[in-house]
């Protein structure tokens, strides 16, 4: 074997170590930021193939989900930016959930999760990957703030809009809420920040 052939073995592997309990993590966080199924499955696959293609520029792997979330929220942002230039929207929203639930009528989780879905789609791009990364992927907001790129309070008051307007748009108290986003959430995610509403 060539050493050419060695290194990239060596990184396949790493990757694969990498990647592998991280995955479904990808996967959540792609499906919250896209309008259906199909999307996310798309932007996983574009962020693996980015991912590894720019292996060697990941300085550690302890970095590895934050660097992966990041490449994923650059390609979407990017497909977003051209789809408002060409003006490819679809009018036909994809309701996958209700079709899940007409061949199984006791997929209330299912539902609540489809639900929420929707409803994370009406806000602006940053309120909705601040809510995802923290509420949904268990990122802690000093981490959301260096992926973002902006102030600790600006992303703050970023999750605590995005909760007040699900919560608007959900027509579901607090607890009611924090239920059905719990379909989402990350078991393993244990690093939770509370949140208060004032600015400071």
């Amino acid at each position: 074997m060539s050493q050419t052939d060695n290194d990239i073995l060596q990184k396949q592997e790493r990757f694969l170590r990498l990647l592998k309990p991280n995955h479904d993590s990808l996967a959540r966080f792609a499906r919250a930021m896209t309008k259906s199924s199909e999307e996310a499955r798309d932007l996983v696959s574009d962020t693996v193939e980015q991912a590894f293609k720019h292996l060697d520029s990941l300085k550690s792997d302890e970095a590895f989900l934050s660097w992966l979330f990041t490449i994923a929220s650059r390609i979407e942002k990017r497909r977003r930016w051209r789809e408002r230039i060409f003006e490819r929207f679809d009018p036909i929203l994809h309701d996958e959930a209700a079709e899940t639930i007409a061949r199984n009528p006791n997929t209330d989780a299912l539902y609540d999760t489809q639900i929420l879905y929707d409803a994370l789609q009406k806000l602006p791009f940053k309120q909705r990957e601040a809510f995802t990364l923290f509420e949904i992927s268990g990122f802690s907001l000093q981490e959301i703030q260096e992926m973002q790129g902006d102030s600790l309070s600006a992303v703050k008051m970023r999750v605590v809009r995005a909760r007040e307007a699900l919560r608007t748009m959900l027509g579901d108290t607090h607890t009611q809420e924090r239920a059905t986003i719990h379909h989402l959430t990350n078991p393993a995610a244990t690093n939770q920040i509370s949140i208060s509403k004032d600015k400071g």
